[in-house]
Parts: structure tokens; C-alpha cells; sequence
């Protein structure tokens, strides 16, 4: 790519809004990671992060969890974190006018759900005031900080960043953001499905930048049968492996249910349920506890990976299955290609616009168990299947979906606002 520089100047002051930073735990927040110190490191950019103290977005609406340890002079990598407290006190009254006007399709109703999401942080507010900046970039819908730029008096040029799940509307169709958005140097989507969704509410075509995520194909060095050995798992056995937040959207529960029909049809099947966990991991647990003995012995829940046991686990699996029913973008599923892994995905607009079906990957309707257990029967019985949607999978990843690809991407479009203000 090549580098501008900016007049007068050898750095881009960039100062990065997120929802939460590294220990916090979600794709936004490791992507941004990764992002901001490829900014730092190959683009030679000044970044500063201003994030909160949440380790997850349940943070912003209950008071009682656990929260990050805010310390001064927080330096990862080069990029400059400063972490600031959230206020939860007005959330049992937001949920209660949030209810009332969602009902009644009362005006104002989207910014009232715009305060509920969170987060309500005054000090972000007050330091996004006190930095320099040439520009700014909020990540990501629909969530209360993408508006802080917007309340600066004197603002420079703001991207910020969708990452929309565009079939879920109580969360993201929201008339407010597509405003600040159509005031913002410009906006992220990661698809054109989520492009196309942004400009149908609204948002002029000409403030959209499509630049889809991506990952390093040589990123994940997984230690070949670390993980089968750790867990117990035959090193024949046929292993599908779920990688991501356990939340109730993720199909997880389908994974679950068909697991019976799949040790019919291949006896030597295991499903390990791998990542973050969430308020709603309890009743996936219980879930997998009424499953008959012979299922339920062959389920491994396995929480909160680092960054190597995740490899590990991907590594040693013969299909990453994630059947949920929306995603933004799907990052896990670009590293299961980056290690040749077939794939099973749900059916949501995005998921279809990055896996073609029967090509790179298999397609399933969200909560069709049916057509669930048929993919992963047909991926358990034929090695040739899957090597062939691995490969192809891994083949489309280098073509379309590298990480250091979206980073020169980014890289141009923030100089390319910061230069529109000179």
C-alpha cells in the first residue's frame, strides 16, 4: 500500500473508541486489538485507545461484575489503553421506558435502547475532549459510545465501524445511528450484505467503505494432538468443535441435540464446546446434562481458551461447526480455513455471503436440526469431504480474507480523513 503522510506531520493521531479492550473477551474487541497494533507497528500511527473497564458488554447494565483493574500508563504493544468506569445506576428505569416505547413505537425509542446498550461512561466523554486527535474511529453498532465524537465541539473527520448483525432488529435497527453515521467521514461494514442494509435505512452510499475482517492464514500454530490428549478424546475419533461466546444465538443448543443422531450414524463422534462463557452457558451445561449417558459422554465443555488451546483445539478437530443465527462476520471461521477445517455455519446473510455453500463450507437454516445432523453426518462418514472443503475454504481465506489486507485498508482510510481536514 502506499503511505501518505500527512502535511506537516510524520504520525496519524488516531484515538480509538471500543466497547471493551483486551482482557475483555468478544470478536470487536480482539479485532481491534489486532488492528490497532498493526496501526502502531506497520503504519506508524499514535494510537490511543479510550475503552471501559468491562470485561463483557453485561458490564454495562449490571454493576455487580467483575471489572478490569484501571491502572495509569496501560501500554500494550505500543498502543496507549485508557480504561474508564461505566454508570449501570439508570438501567432498571431505561429498561422499564425502553419497554413502553418499544411497545407503542413511541418516537425516541431507539435512543432510549441506545442508553440501555451501553456504555454510559461521562470520563470516556471527558477524555475523547482532552486528546488530540486527527481522527477518530468508534467501534462498533449499536452501542452508546459511537455518539461521543458527535458531542465534541471541535470534531475531526470519524469513521466508525457497523459490524452489524442485520436480523436482529431490536439491536441494531436504530434511526439515531443511522444519523451519526450519515455525519461520520465514513462507515465500516464487513460484507456487502451489511453495506446494502446500512444504505437501505438510510445511510448515503457514498459514506460506506466496505472492508471484510480477516486473519493471518499462518496465524494459529496449533500443537498437533494437545489438545485430544489433554481431553481424553481418541486420536480417531471423529471430532466436531464449536469456537466462540456461548450465547443462546450461536446455535449451540441444535449441537447439542443432534449429538445423539450423529453417535448413531458415527459412532466415534465427540462435540467439545470451546470459549467465552456467558449468562447463558448455566443452561447449555444443563442441556447437555439431559442428553442420554452414552451423548452426554462424549460433550467437553471447554471455557474461556487461551489463545492456545484454541489453536490446539482447531487443530485437532474434523469440522468446525458454528450454526448460529447472526453473526457480523464470523472470524472463527476464517481461522478454521486457515488450518484447512471444513466448516458448518448457520444460514445468516453474512455467514452465506463468506461460505459458499458446498464449496467452501456447509450452510444450515438457524435451528433446523434436521439438515444440522445430515451436514455433520456426511462430513463424519467422508475424510474426501472434508479435505476438499478445508482446502477450498483455506483457498478463499488467502484469496479474500487476509488480516494484513484489511489493516492496509484501514490504514488508507484513516489517512485518507485525517488528509481531508487539511
Amino acid at each position: 500500500m502506499q503511505t501518505v503522510a500527512l502535511a506537516g506531520e510524520n504520525r496519524v493521531r488516531l484515538v480509538q473508541l471500543v466497547q471493551g479492550y483486551p482482557p475483555a473477551v468478544g470478536g470487536v474487541e480482539l479485532s481491534t486489538r489486532d488492528l490497532c497494533e498493526a496501526l502502531v507497528a506497520r503504519f506508524g500511527f499514535d494510537v490511543t485507545v479510550l475503552t471501559t473497564d468491562a470485561f463483557t458488554v453485561r458490564n454495562f447494565t449490571h454493576g455487580d461484575l467483575p471489572t478490569i483493574p484501571i491502572t495509569a500508563d496501560e501500554v500494550q504493544n505500543g498502543v496507549e489503553i485508557r480504561r474508564f468506569p461505566v454508570r449501570t445506576r439508570w438501567s432498571g428505569a431505561l429498561r422499564l421506558a425502553v419497554a413502553a416505547t418499544w411497545r407503542t413505537h413511541l418516537p425516541g425509542n431507539d435512543v432510549l435502547r441506545t442508553l440501555l446498550s451501553g456504555p454510559i461512561s461521562p470520563g470516556m466523554l471527558e477524555e475523547l475532549r482532552r486528546t488530540p486527535a486527527d481522527v477518530i474511529c468508534a467501534a462498533s453498532f449499536p452501542l452508546n459510545h459511537l455518539r461521543y465524537p458527535f458531542r465534541l465541539a471541535d470534531r475531526p473527520p470519524v469513521v466508525l465501524v457497523g459490524a452489524v448483525h442485520t436480523n436482529d432488529p431490536w439491536s441494531f435497527e436504530r434511526p439515531n445511528l443511522i444519523r451519526l453515521a450519515n455525519q461520520a467521514y465514513a462507515t465500516v461494514a464487513h460484507t456487502e450484505h451489511e453495506r446494502a442494509w446500512l444504505v437501505e435505512r438510510g445511510l448515503r452510499p457514498d459514506r460506506v467503505r466496505v472492508i471484510p475482517h480477516g486473519v493471518d492464514p499462518s496465524g494459529l500454530t496449533p500443537r498437533p494432538g494437545a489438545f485430544r490428549t489433554s481431553a481424553g478424546i481418541p486420536r480417531d475419533a471423529f471430532l466436531v468443535a464449536f469456537v466462540g461466546q456461548q450465547g443462546p444465538h450461536k446455535g449451540i443448543d441444535a449441537l447439542l441435540d443432534v449429538l445423539p443422531g450423529l453417535l448413531d450414524a458415527v459412532p466415534s463422534a465427540w462435540l467439545v464446546v470451546g470459549g467465552a462463557t456467558t449468562p447463558h452457558s448455566p443452561a447449555l451445561r444443563s442441556r447437555s446434562d439431559r442428553l442420554p449417558a452414552e451423548a452426554r459422554s462424549r460433550v467437553l465443555f471447554a471455557d474461556d481458551l487461551s489463545a492456545q488451546d484454541k489453536a490446539d483445539l482447531l487443530g485437532d478437530s474434523d469440522v468446525f461447526a458454528s450454526p448460529s443465527q447472526a453473526e457480523a462476520f464470523g472470524i472463527t471461521t476464517l481461522e478454521a480455513w486457515s488450518l484447512a477445517k471444513p466448516v458448518v455455519v448457520g444460514d445468516a446473510p453474512t455467514q452465506a455471503e463468506i461460505v459458499e455453500d458446498r464449496v467452501s463450507g456447509l450452510i444450515v437454516p438457524y435451528g433446523d436440526r434436521r439438515r444440522l445432523l445430515e451436514a455433520l453426518v456426511a462430513l463424519g462418514r467422508d475424510p474426501a469431504l472434508r479435505a476438499r472443503l478445508g482446502a477450498a475454504g483455506r483457498s478463499r481465506l488467502v484469496a479474500s480474507f487476509r488480516r494484513d489486507r484489511a489493516h492496509e485498508a484501514y490504514a488508507g482510510l484513516f489517512r485518507e480523513a485525517a488528509l481531508s481536514r487539511s
